[in-house]
């Protein structure tokens, strides 16, 4: 009992010894870092010849393995503690790899530096001479190391094998060049480098997009389009405008929305009315509306008109095809599809359809077309603390303004089209960087609210002059199926997710609450009764021959509510708007101070 004290007082005295020598190892400069190695490889000499005699000595006296267990826990946890340096010796050969790799790298007159430490690597080797070596102390510390493997490897670690780190100064004197090239900038191929030049830094340090606009980027950039008239410089402001969150003054009185509902294949209604909006409008649809916001089938329709500018009976065509190609799948394979990833359909055809029909370009790009109405396609994020809308833009809001909903616009067209429509066990779930996406319609099957709330931010000052939403069917129960209802005392788990699914998809609420916020003459809902209620996926040609008759019929009854609705639409801003808009414009161009 006593020796065993007495070894803990002595283990405690020497790891104190080892703290206080490594703790003065560590505060010393670089100058002395040679003497100080040769200071401590005598203490340590000393201290490992006295540790071994110690073991031996108590090993004379007991036999226990416990006891001697504890003797070699007690001088591995000392060991662990120090540096090789301290306590390398003849019989245990241990190798020191500490460097720091550097480098730098100038751009104008901004330095990156990127400092990389290399972890240390130990090597034990046994040796049949020398000083006693305890290999079943040590076995928890020893790293292998092939014999014949003389040179040292430098480990990296993971957290340091990343991207340079670029100094906040460095940063902002790197726009400060970026904001004066484009001021010396004269041809317009110059001005058109310059400005790429600008959306490249901003998309790489999204950060700085603040400070761009408080150093007068926006002034410049208006005074760019005045002063050329090539489209392709035109096309390029127009993205720098959208990326850093300026809108042009509005057309009409005020902010125009279209919105768009979910429903799949029954987005052919939409189709069918927005073509009696064509007609009675005699212009296209991207013309009429400032804000087109659609989820799930809206957004492949909100795509469609919006980017590519399509005409209706194109839409309604590819609806068709996809619809056919998509959506014919047989029972066996899509059960068994169901049950190994969750989507009933092919998801990977579903894809190649979508980057076929819709392309490949990113959002904010679809901007360059002066013609092209501020898009939103809403999906529902569903690997975070709750399900929540993420809304798909090909804008970004001013850059002191914040959206209530998540969003993007570095997303390609077909990925927001993708995620917006991942239909629960219909399609895969989609996954863009650290999100999971699904259907918006699970959260926000009807869009309009967050269309409005969008656009209320991009144009603050801007009352709303019409509000479109367009529904994709209803059907009115039947009496039969009120008095099932009543009298049903079932209570099974399929009814209850049925319902709870009903009411998670509704459309009439948001429409209940719009209808009595909005005056009658700005916001107008179209919803058609349908005979039948199709699926998302019904590809019956009978079926939808029956989906059109409804549409029409509906069209003939709503009449009078589709010409209100273009007479607002084709309001044009008078006299007076037209001068505030003028004195505003000339404002931004002079410059004047954001404080």
């Amino acid at each position: 009992m006593k020796i065993s004290m007495s070894l803990s007082k002595n283990i405690r005295h020497y790891r104190r010894c080892a703290t206080i020598t490594l703790r003065h190892y560590h505060s010393e400069g670089s100058n002395a870092v040679n003497s100080r190695k040769m200071q401590t490889r005598v203490m340590s000499l000393t201290q490992w010849k006295l540790l071994n005699q110690l073991k031996e000595y108590f090993y004379k006296f007991s036999q226990d393995k416990k006891f001697q267990n504890a003797v070699n826990k007690e001088i591995a946890q000392l060991l662990q503690k120090l540096q090789p340096s301290v306590y390398a010796s003849e019989g245990v050969r241990f190798y020191d790899a500490n460097a720091n790799v550097r480098q730098s790298k100038s751009n104008d007159t901004s330095e990156t530096k990127v400092e990389a430490q290399v972890e240390n690597k130990v090597e034990h080797k046994e040796q049949s001479s020398g000083a006693y070596v305890f290999p079943n102390v040590l076995t928890g510390l020893k790293i292998k190391i092939s014999p014949k493997e003389e040179e040292i490897k430098a480990v990296i670690p993971k957290w340091k094998n990343s991207t340079a780190v670029v100094s906040k100064s460095a940063i902002l004197s790197r726009t400060s060049h970026v904001l004066s090239s484009m001021i010396a900038a004269e041809s317009n191929e110059s001005k058109l480098k310059r400005i790429e030049g600008l959306l490249e830094h901003i998309e790489q340090f999204p950060e700085v997009r603040s400070h761009v606009v408080k150093e007068g980027a926006i002034r410049l950039l208006l005074r760019v389009r005045q002063q050329t008239d090539d489209p392709d410089v035109h096309a390029v402001v127009n993205e720098a405008f959208a990326v850093l969150g300026y809108c042009n003054p509005l057309p009409g009185q005020g902010i125009r929305i279209l919105s768009i509902d979910g429903g799949g294949i029954r987005g052919l209604l939409v189709i069918e009315m927005l073509r009696k909006l064509e007609e009675l409008t005699n212009k296209k649809i991207h013309e009429m509306f400032d804000y087109v916001c659609g989820v799930s089938t809206g957004a492949i329709i909100a795509c469609l008109i919006g980017v590519h500018q399509q005409d209706l009976d194109s839409i309604a065509q590819h609806y068709k095809e996809i619809s056919t190609k998509v959506f014919n799948q047989s029972a066996l394979w899509g059960t068994s599809s169901l049950v190994w990833s969750h989507s009933y359909y092919d998801t990977a055809l579903w894809e190649k359809m979508l980057k076929e029909y819709l392309g490949e370009e990113v959002l904010i790009k679809t901007s360059r077309n002066p013609k092209c109405p501020k898009l939103a396609a809403i999906s529902a994020i569903v690997n975070q603390s709750h399900v929540s809308a993420y809304v798909f833009r090909n804008y970004s809001l001013p850059w002191r303004v914040q959206s209530q909903y998540m969003g993007g616009h570095n997303h390609k067209v077909w990925e927001a089209v993708r995620a917006s429509a991942a239909a629960p066990t219909y399609f895969e779930e989609c996954k863009l960087g650290n999100l999971l996406h699904q259907d918006g319609g699970i959260l926000v099957n009807n869009p309009t609210a967050v269309a409005i709330h969008e656009a209320k931010l991009l144009w603050p000052n801007y009352p709303i002059q019409c509000v479109v939403s367009f529904g994709t069917g209803r059907t009115v129960p039947s009496h039969l199926e009120m008095v099932n209802e009543q009298t049903s005392n079932s209570s099974s788990w399929k009814n209850k997710f049925l319902k709870i699914l009903d009411s998670a998809t509704d459309t009439e609420g948001v429409h209940t609450m719009l209808n009595d916020l909005l005056p009658g003459n700005v916001y107008f809902r179209f919803n058609p009764y349908l005979t039948e209620m199709l699926n998302m996926a019904e590809i019956d040609p009978k079926k939808l021959e029956q989906l059109q008759r409804d549409a029409l019929m509906y069209l003939r009854r709503n009449e009078d509510k589709f010409q209100e609705a273009a007479k607002v639409l084709c309001q044009m801003k008078g006299p007076t708007q037209k001068a505030l808009d003028w004195i505003n414009l000339k404002r931004d161009v002079v410059g004047f101070t954001i404080k």
